[in-house]
């Protein structure tokens, strides 16, 4: 079996062969860049904050790589090979390349969530940490583009009803306080579940999904209940 760091770049070179607007010359740039962070993506966390809130450029002078935006097209570059796409395409890609390379927690990991994340959630306010466990991963967000990465249940409570199942993303993971059970078993489900998700069906985690879209999934939760 593959190591965690080889499959994922296996998978994003996947990823790349099955989309259309990533040209053939394109694999070996994206391709390094991807191994470059392959255990490390906080600089393509940066990229995509910079991508969402406008910003023009950022860099990585150490392994000189930058993201640009030019203005309707929307560029990552190693070395002075640039990539561009367009705007709809580079989320794409980015937010792929993240979930490709992004380490999924097992089950039975315990986390605490960023409490600035439930702000305005009575029954949280006077919580000091919002701790869970993870019992449910790669979960269908109610929406063709989107899934859960991950489906948790309050700590040291456990299940009591459905009502208490909390669906988050690694970026709301403020603290890992307990990492779970990994080995072989766990790694195959992970490279196929990633396959499934994002190459097979095109999702993305719904920590990418925009403003409209997750405001769209709270209004029909409300008309579920």
């Amino acid at each position: 079996m593959l190591k965690p760091d080889e499959y994922k770049l296996d998978l994003w070179r996947e990823f790349m062969e099955v989309t259309d607007y990533i040209p053939e010359r394109l694999y070996d740039t994206l391709g390094t860049i991807a191994g470059i962070y392959v255990n490390d993506a906080s600089f393509l966390i940066k990229v995509y904050k910079a991508f969402i809130e406008g910003d023009r450029f950022i860099e990585d002078e150490k392994n000189d790589v930058l993201y640009e935006r030019d203005g309707d097209y929307y560029l990552l570059a190693y070395k002075g090979h640039e990539c561009v796409f367009k705007e709809a395409e580079f989320k794409r890609v980015l937010a792929s390349m993240l979930d490709l390379l992004e380490e999924t927690l097992p089950l039975g990991t315990v986390v605490d969530l960023k409490k600035s994340a439930y702000e305005g959630v009575a029954e949280l306010e006077k919580v000091k940490n919002i701790r869970m466990v993870v019992n449910y991963r790669f979960l269908n967000a109610g929406n063709d583009n989107y899934y859960f990465p991950y489906g948790g249940v309050v700590y040291p409570m456990g299940i009591v009803n459905e009502e208490y199942i909390l669906y988050f993303t690694r970026s709301l993971v403020d603290r890992v306080v307990h990492e779970g059970f990994r080995d072989t078993d766990e790694e195959t489900y992970v490279y196929l579940m990633k396959r499934d998700f994002v190459i097979e069906k095109g999702k993305n985690s719904f920590g990418y999904a925009t403003p409209e879209e997750i405001e769209s999934l709270k209004q029909r939760k409300k008309g579920d209940q």
